[in-house]
């Protein structure tokens, strides 16, 4: 709940920020959009690490001072915003521009920025459903493949939407 909670602050965010480039014509937003979204992809495929800006540090233990329900919850809410802990894949960075640059309904942001916090918990949510002890392994073993594979999905998303949306 506070990784979706912390991802839709974040969209609100970007959303009151689109307001700013609005202004700016659509079909500058729009090449602006491409070239940025086929650079950060082309990067994201064939950089070993993630090289953006992003802090690298982990949340401090000292979050769940108060308890564990209390912790986990705030816990959530700072790793689902996107901006206290790493981010390994440029996906959100995707979603981000498209919201900065297409300048969509305030709801389209808000949506994006909540399925970002929840994304961010989904591994625990289905480690904790499947209770599978091979899933670490797993992820572990193939998470660079699926953090690439979901950029350059959401690249193409992104890309069919912001056409839609401007282009079309």
């Amino acid at each position: 709940m506070g990784t979706t909670l912390g991802g839709a602050a974040t969209g609100a965010a970007l959303g009151v920020l689109a307001g700013l480039l609005s202004p700016v014509p659509e079909t500058v937003r729009l090449v602006l959009l491409v070239v940025a979204l086929l650079a950060l992809t082309v990067l994201d495929v064939l950089a070993p690490v993630l090289p953006l800006l992003q802090r690298s540090a982990l949340i401090p233990q000292e979050v769940f001072g108060r308890g564990i329900a209390r912790g986990g919850f705030r816990f959530g809410l700072e790793y689902g915003c996107g901006w206290r802990t790493l981010v390994p894949s440029a996906a959100s960075y995707l979603a981000a521009l498209f919201v900065l640059l297409v300048v969509p309904p305030w709801w389209v942001a808000l949506v994006l920025g909540a399925a970002f916090g929840f994304s961010r918990s989904w591994a625990v949510l289905v480690w904790i459903a499947l209770g599978a002890p091979g899933w670490q392994n797993f992820l572990a073993g193939h998470s660079r493949v699926l953090e690439r594979a979901g950029s350059v999905l959401a690249a193409v998303l992104l890309l069919a939407a912001a056409w839609s949306r401007l282009g079309g």
